[in-house]
C-alpha cells in the first residue's frame, strides 16, 4: 500500500501560548494510560490473507476536567461513539461493527480464484498521543489513521486535538485568530504555499503541485500551537488530489 507523506510545519502567530496559562507555575505533567486493542482474522475460512483492526491511544487517567475532554473527543470524534463509559468499551464497540461490516462485505465480494483476492486484506489502524508542543499551558493530541479498505491505495490522515490545561477546554482555531485577522492569514498562507512550492501564483501552484484544486485554504481546526507559532496541517483531500499527499504550510507573524 503506497502512502504519500510529505508534511511541512507550518506556524502562524497571533496569540501566543503564554496567553492561556492561568499562573507562571508550569503544570503538573498529567498521568497518562494506555488503551489498545488488536483484531487479526482470515478473511475467508481456510485462506491465508487476513484483515487487520489495532487501536493503541494513549489516555489521562483520573477524572479531571481535562481527562474528561481528551475522553470525550476520543469518543466523538475519533470512534464516533457516544454514551460509553470508557475509551476502551468504546474502541471495542467500533472495532465490533467494523469487523461485522467486513466479514458481511467479504463474503459477498470473496473469490479465491479472483485476482483482485487481495484487496480484501484490509487493515485500520489509529494510534494516539501527545506530542511536545512547546506550550506550557496546552495539551495537545495527535491522532493518526492509517488504513485500507480495497481499491488501488490506502488511506493516511493526522488530527491534533489542543486542550487548555487548565481548564480543559478543546480549543478552537477561532481562540487563536480573531474573524478581523482572518483575511490576512490566508493570503499569508497563500504567500507561504507559494514559495514553498516555488510558484509564482496560485494559478501556477496548482498546475504544479494540484494544491487548491480541491478548494481554496481555510482556517482548519487541525492545527497545533508551537511555541509562540501554529503549526496547520491540511490533510488528503481536504485542498488537494490523493497524491499531493499531507500539507501544511508556515507562515510568520507579521
Amino acid at each position: 500500500m503506497k502512502k504519500y507523506l510529505s508534511i511541512l510545519s507550518l506556524a502562524v502567530l497571533f496569540c501566543a501560548c503564554e496567553d492561556w496559562k492561568v499562573t507562571d507555575e508550569k503544570q503538573d505533567e498529567p498521568a497518562w494510560g494506555k488503551a489498545s486493542l488488536c483484531i487479526e482474522n482470515p478473511v475467508h475460512e481456510g485462506d491465508s490473507l487476513c484483515y487487520h483492526i489495532e487501536f493503541n491511544l494513549d489516555t489521562l487517567a483520573g477524572d479531571g476536567q481535562l481527562a474528561r475532554s481528551l475522553a470525550d473527543v476520543l469518543r466523538d470524534s475519533v470512534f464516533y461513539k457516544q454514551g460509553l463509559a470508557t475509551v476502551q468499551e468504546t474502541m471495542t464497540a467500533y472495532a465490533d461493527s467494523m469487523e461485522a461490516e467486513w466479514k458481511a462485505e467479504m463474503a459477498e465480494m470473496y473469490d479465491p480464484e479472483s485476482e483482485w483476492r487481495e484487496t480484501l486484506q484490509y487493515s485500520y489502524t489509529i494510534e494516539g498521543s501527545p506530542v511536545e508542543n512547546d506550550c506550557d499551558s496546552i495539551l495537545t493530541y495527535q491522532t493518526t489513521i492509517d488504513c485500507y479498505l480495497g481499491g488501488a491505495h490506502g488511506s493516511y490522515v493526522i488530527f491534533y486535538y489542543n486542550f487548555d490545561r487548565n481548564s480543559g477546554k478543546l480549543l478552537d482555531i477561532r481562540d487563536f485568530v480573531p474573524a478581523d485577522k482572518e483575511k490576512e492569514v490566508l493570503k499569508a498562507m497563500e504567500t507561504q504555499l507559494c514559495k514553498d512550492w516555488e510558484a509564482k501564483d496560485v494559478n501556477e501552484l496548482r498546475e504544479k503541485t494540484g494544491i487548491l484544486m480541491l478548494g481554496d485554504l481555510y482556517l482548519s481546526n487541525n492545527f497545533m500551537p508551537k511555541g509562540d507559532s501554529l503549526s496547520f496541517l491540511f490533510n488528503q483531500y481536504d485542498i488537494a488530489p490523493y497524491a499531493a499527499g499531507l500539507i501544511g504550510i508556515t507562515i510568520k507573524k507579521p
